[in-house]
């Protein structure tokens, strides 16, 4: 029979699990604590959870709410990050901190899509979501930009033909 402390460990991790949609796995091995703490508190400031887990319980947790295919995650040390926030901006500070340091991106888990590490890094490049709004923004924006200066610059042209118009009738009836 389980134990009741280990009963109670599963179904928190699980509960945690169900409340955020995207999940990157890290081998943390050979990062100090200094170099820990500094990205588990850059993680914070970005509302992401970054916990070391026993690799038996994560697996179990994942595999009991439908994520079969788990299993590679949780070879070696594991700390998962666990977020709902823009995923491009948490890849960037994951990518970012393993340069100088041990950390290793062992692969993630969005929407229920699993990822590789190398899909990680390539994320890590991608502008942030709220930049790609704004571009496409801009991008539908651009034609009735373009399409609103070309009305003014005929409009313009009009009444200057008219002003024309005018000065020539107001010429000839002086005459």
């Amino acid at each position: 029979m389980a134990q009741s402390w280990k009963v109670e460990r599963l179904e928190k991790l699980k509960e945690d699990i169900k409340q955020y949609s995207h999940f990157i796995f890290t081998n943390y091995r050979g990062l100090n604590v200094d170099q820990l703490s500094s990205l588990r508190n850059e993680l914070k400031n970005k509302d992401v959870e970054y916990h070391v887990v026993k690799n038996r319980f994560a697996k179990r947790a994942f595999r009991e709410l439908g994520y079969k295919e788990i299993d590679p995650f949780f070879i070696d040390p594991t700390a998962i990050a666990y977020f709902n926030v823009d995923i491009s901006e948490v890849c960037k500070v994951l990518v970012n901190s393993t340069e100088g340091t041990t950390l290793q991106m062992k692969g993630g888990l969005s929407d229920g899509v699993f990822m590789t590490s190398h899909d990680i890094e390539r994320i890590s490049k991608l502008p942030s979501r709220q930049v790609l709004i704004t571009k496409t923004v801009g991008l539908m924006a651009s034609p009735l930009t373009g399409l609103v200066f070309m009305m003014k610059g005929m409009l313009t042209q009009f009444v200057g033909t008219l002003k024309q118009i005018e000065k020539i009738k107001d010429s000839s009836q002086q005459h």
